[in-house]
């Protein structure tokens, strides 16, 4: 990657860190659509997890006395049931498909939140949909808006929300590192990391993550659990627009 390059993504990564930081999604939704404008798919994944696997694991130790440790056994479950899967498909999406689904389920997610009524703290609920969203994170890069059902109708404040998503994610981003940096490599016989990860670069991408996390922490405890969910829901909808725009578009163009 050329320098002005970096230069720009390391701005990315500074802002939409610091909205995750704020809202506990979004922030990774518009890094990853920025990424796949200019970066072929498994780069774009592998970038966009090792950012957010750091910015996740800082927001994770900032709030860490938040975090609901009780339901994580049951997601842990179906983190592992989900990546076992992707690991027998050996899948990768290529742009169009990945926009489209990013665009398109945070979408469908809002939809269902009217529909279903799910609870990160019953485990016949949080095993599938965990299971679910380990390989929807795979294919699609994101997965913050549809984590979100197991949350609107828990009794969290939205300290524990962050806390606890953020655990997850980190979990979720690790794995998705491990596919797209490490796994795929011997799938497909390249012998070396996925070329756009080089190590200076990602060490500046890195910091731009952990310095933007570290802002949010100030902007959310300033803010209310009204307009946390408020302003949350709008930055998806924007971001969704314009990743079914460059989805269809792509397919059109064919």
């Amino acid at each position: 990657m050329s320098f002005p390059v970096i230069a720009f993504l390391g701005a990315c990564v500074f802002v939409t860190s610091m909205i995750s930081g704020t809202f506990g999604m979004a922030g990774g939704m518009i890094l990853m659509g920025i990424m796949l404008t200019i970066l072929p798919v498994a780069v774009a994944m592998a970038v966009q997890s090792s950012v957010q696997l750091v910015s996740n694991g800082w927001r994770c130790f900032i709030w860490r006395h938040h975090i609901v440790w009780q339901v994580l056994p049951w997601y842990m479950t179906g983190i592992a049931i989900g990546f076992s899967v992707m690991l027998l498909l050996k899948y990768v999406p290529d742009k169009n498909m990945a926009f489209t689904m990013m665009g398109s389920l945070p979408l469908l997610s809002m939809l269902a939140g009217k529909h279903l009524h799910l609870r990160i703290d019953k485990p016949h609920h949080t095993v599938p949909v965990a299971s679910l969203l380990t390989f929807v994170h795979m294919t699609a890069g994101v997965v913050g808006p549809l984590l979100d059902l197991l949350y609107i109708n828990a009794s969290l404040t939205r300290q524990q929300i962050i806390a606890t998503k953020a655990f997850t994610q980190t979990v979720m981003h690790a794995l998705r590192v491990g596919y797209f940096g490490l796994f795929l490599m011997l799938v497909t016989g390249e012998s070396h990391w996925p070329e756009g990860l080089d190590i200076l670069p990602m060490v500046f991408l890195l910091t731009a993550s952990v310095a933007g996390t570290t802002a949010a922490a100030w902007i959310l405890k300033n803010m209310n659990d009204k307009n946390f969910k408020r302003t949350g829901r709008a930055l998806i909808v924007m971001i969704s627009a314009y990743c079914l725009y460059q989805g269809i578009g792509g397919y059109i163009q064919r």
